[in-house]
Parts: C-alpha cells; structure tokens; sequence
C-alpha cells in the first residue's frame, strides 16, 4: 500500500514544512511541540493549525512576499515560520530589542505585506507607524490597534487543507538579520535548500533521533534558533520544547519536567546555568548538549561530561545558515577537550572549512588565518538590498566570515575570535580567545572579555573585563599573575577590570560590541 504523502511533490523538493506535514500523517499522535507552561501540540495539531495560518496569510501574500515578525518563542512564531515556508513567503523575523528606528528601517527596507507581533509588543509597533498596505496580525486574545486583527481569529476562521503552493530549491525562504557589527543590520537571504541543508548537517552531526526531546534557548529571531535544532528535530519526527526567554533556574525546571535529551545555548548561558546551585539534579534526562556562538571552556565541558552527559561545540554565521562546525558530541576524556577552548570541532555533513590568508590562498594545517565556508548547500543566497556588502563576504562560492582561526592536523576547527579584534602588542598578534580561555580557567571566574587597551611602549596590550563568581573576590594582580604562568608574558593583560556583570545581547552571548565600546582604547 502506498502512504500519500505531502513530501515530496513537485516543486517542492527541500521545503522543510512539507517534510513536518508528512510527519503528521506519519506519527499524527506523536507529540511535537511543548510550549512550555501553555499547551502541548501532536504533529497532526501543528500541521492542521499551520494549514489554517497559511491559507490565511495567502489572502494577503503571495510567493515571495514578506511576512515581518516581532515574536519570543512559542507555538505561534513555530507556525508563521512553517506556514510561510508552505505558501512560499518569505519569513523575516527581527530582535524585539531593537529601537524603535531600527525597526522601522528594516520594515521600510523590505517592504512586507504582513507584520505579525506579540501583543507586548503592540506599542513599539503602534509608535513606528507602520504603512497603510501592511496587514497587522497581533498575537493576541483581542487585538488593540485600531488596523489589527487577532492572530487565533485569524486562524480560526480559515481551512486546514494543504496549501496549493510549489516551491523550488532556490526560491527564497526566510531573511534573517545580521547582528549588525558594523552599521546597519544586513538581511541574509536564505533559500529552501540552505534552510534543509543546514538544518540537516546540524542534525546528523549532533546524533539527534525521533525520540530526542529538544530544547534551545535562541530566539527564532536567529539563525541558532531555527537551524540549530528546531525545525531538523520535526523533520526527524522529535519532541521540540519552546519558551519565550531563557532564564537559566526555570531552564534547569524545564529540562526536569519535559525530560529534555537535548540541549542547545549559547555557552554564556551554559555558565550561567552551571552556576546555580544544585544544577546536577535537574539534568538527568540529559544525553548531550551543545554550547555555540563562543569559545568553550574545558571546564565547561567538563561540568556536563562528568555527570555522563555528551558535549558538542558548534560555529556558524548567519550567513553560513548558523552551521559550519558542529560537534562531534564528546564523552570526559576525549582528546577535544585538551586541544583548547578555541577547537569547536568539525565540519558536519555537507559543509566544507579552510583557513586563507589575505590573498585567499589556503594555508597550510596549523597556520593562521580568515575562516572561509563553502557557500553550498548550507549558505545563504547573500544579502537583501546589499550589493556592495554581498561582493565583500560571498566570493568565489565561500563565505568569508571574518574570523581568525585555524585547522589543526587532525582537522579540528578552532576560532580565535574577529579579524577586527586582534591585539598588536610591540609587533606580536594576540587573540583576546587564547587569553579569555586562560582567565576563565581561574576558578573564582565566571565570565571574562578581553579588548584592547592602550600602551605606552608597546601600542596596544590586553586588557581583561573579569566577571568573579557569586560570593568570589578577585584581585586585578591575581588575574594577571594567574595568566602568566599560563601564557607568554607579553600576553598578560596589563589592565583588569573588576565587574558584577557583563552586557548579554537576546540571544545570551555576551554583547562583545557593548563591551568593547563600554572598555576599549582606541
């Protein structure tokens, strides 16, 4: 007997939307979704519930329109992302913290036809003034600005039938903002294949299977969010767990009640949770988790191999679909964890690393140099309304990502931080990463950021922003004579700043671009 099946059909080869709506013929009972604290959702309830958003969104967008969103985590921004995926509108999603300004020139930069926001968020919206021909969905019981219509009235009177709609490959999927280091935000074009490709390479690099029960703590604002695990773990017929904002006690809670196998967040955040006392008995359920966006601490990793529980580290950009190191997950003893917070491991599937020099030469194994990604599969199709920026950081059929790093013999990845960011001290280059992975070993540290600081003699030296632990003093001269026994005496940092915290961007890393503002001489 034959089983009818969503995916794949014609046109819509690599749309990871069909691929879940044939899971919810597949497994229709099998749970998908918890939202945490509100409800939970079997796979033929996502899909149905979907279907209805999609078949509403297509009375006002058509295949490659834009559907803004201002959204935290849950079952409703999980359903904008797949309903636009199957009528083939175009996701674009933005950090809710932005200014009012910033918001508005994404808004006027790509035009959507539809905004959807958080009902929390109805005042930023109502103050941006957004144009007479967008249609204002609030996700919201009752919906308060004058133009705006409910997200669940909208829902509830449209059909739960599968759209109608062909896809292909290369047609544009989601636009995802850069972080914006420099100027303004850039929006990162992706397509239905670097969207499956990149959700796929993550997922066989990091073991998962179908009776995985996932949880991360991104915002579906970023890439980390959506490609690192969340839609591969439906695709593979998984449990996902979402909630709005991560807070490290209640996610320790969650972990315990949900009988979470799987783990991703920013290492920040990893510390942070680590640090609450009697974190161990909350993470029995726990196989493996993945700590990404930073480098990883030996000691962090060995907080969870210890209890048993896997760790894999992971690398991406944006640009690169939030993929190009990940894992392999690690067991207490594995040679990863001696080869330094800067290894994040290796390529997965699909992906392919080298290191160049300035002339984009690749250099030799061991050698130091610009990070380079091959844009295929898993890159994105480069940036909306950038030209000039787009030439700049896809070339040749690479992404160069700015970042210094290395390939070590064994093919081991390790990133050293920004190209920008590098410290020249009397001629000599210093990576603020080697020096942060030193200070962090202290044991009375919890967080450090090292930027540059000024010097008589030698220009530039390092100078260190050092978060102590809960209940913990530190000394500037403690620091510095910790890490020179550690390093090479020119790497110490000749100036240590003592501080209670250090600033977290929305997705939980440590907002370095605030730190160096805040800390760096120029």
């Amino acid at each position: 007997m034959r089983l009818n099946s969503a995916y794949p059909v014609s046109g819509s080869v690599y749309n990871v939307a069909k691929v879940i709506a044939r899971n919810a013929e597949v497994v229709p009972d099998k749970i998908a979704v918890i939202d945490a604290g509100k409800a939970i959702y079997t796979y033929e309830e996502l899909n149905s519930e979907t279907n209805r958003l999609a078949n509403a969104l297509s009375g006002y967008v058509e295949k490659g329109d834009r559907v803004f969103v201002l959204m935290q985590n849950g079952v409703e921004t999980l359903e904008t992302i797949l309903s636009c995926l199957k009528i083939g509108a175009v996701y674009t999603p933005a950090n809710f913290r932005l200014s009012d300004s910033e918001i508005e020139f994404l808004i006027n930069d790509v035009q959507p036809k539809v905004l959807i926001y958080d009902g929390e968020f109805r005042d930023k919206v109502e103050r941006i003034g957004v144009g007479e021909g967008v249609k204002l969905i609030e996700v919201a019981e009752k919906a308060e600005l004058e133009k705006a219509e409910s997200f669940y009235d909208v829902v509830k009177g449209a059909p739960d039938d599968e759209p109608d709609v062909e896809t292909k490959p290369s047609d544009l999927s989601m636009i995802l903002f850069t972080a914006g280091t420099t100027g303004r935000p850039k929006g990162v074009k992706h397509t239905h294949r670097s969207v499956f490709f990149a959700s796929l390479a993550n997922h066989i690099a990091a073991g998962l299977n179908a009776d995985d029960v996932y949880y991360g703590a991104p915002p579906m604002f970023h890439a980390g969010g959506i490609t690192c695990f969340q839609l591969s773990t439906l695709m593979f017929q998984g449990t996902t767990v979402l909630k709005d904002r991560w807070d490290a006690r209640e996610s320790l809670d969650i972990i315990r009640e949900h009988g979470v196998t799987f783990l991703f967040a920013i290492a920040t955040q990893l510390k942070m949770m680590v640090q609450v006392e009697g974190w161990e008995n909350y993470v029995q359920s726990l196989r493996a988790v993945c700590g990404g966006g930073e480098p990883q601490p030996k000691e962090l990793r060995e907080a969870f191999t210890k209890l048993g529980i896997k760790y894999l580290g992971g690398y991406g950009l944006t640009e690169t679909g939030a993929t190009g190191v990940c894992g392999p997950p690690v067991d207490s003893g594995h040679p990863i964890l001696e080869k330094g917070s800067e290894c994040m491991g290796l390529p997965p599937p699909f992906v392919e690393v080298k290191v160049v020099d300035e002339s984009g030469a690749e250099v030799e194994r061991g050698e130091i140099g610009e990070i380079v990604i091959r844009q295929e599969p898993t890159g994105a199709a480069g940036y909306w309304n950038r030209p000039d920026d787009e030439r700049k950081k896809f070339r040749g059929g690479w992404i160069f990502t700015g970042d210094v790093g290395m390939i070590d013999k064994d093919g081991y990845v390790y990133v050293m931080g920004r190209i920008d960011d590098m410290i020249i001290s009397g001629g000599e280059n210093i990576y603020p990463a080697e020096i942060e992975r030193a200070i962090y070993s202290h044991p009375k540290v919890a967080d450090v950021v090292v930027v540059r600081g000024k010097h008589e003699v030698w220009g530039q030296t390092p100078k260190a922003i050092v978060v102590p632990k809960r209940g913990e003093v530190l000394t500037p001269e403690e620091i510095q004579d910790y890490v020179a026994r550690i390093l090479g005496s020119f790497k110490k940092p000749r100036k240590v700043i003592i501080v209670d915290d250090l600033p977290k961007a929305e997705t939980g890393k440590i907002d370095k671009r605030m730190v160096k503002e805040m800390y760096e001489e120029v």
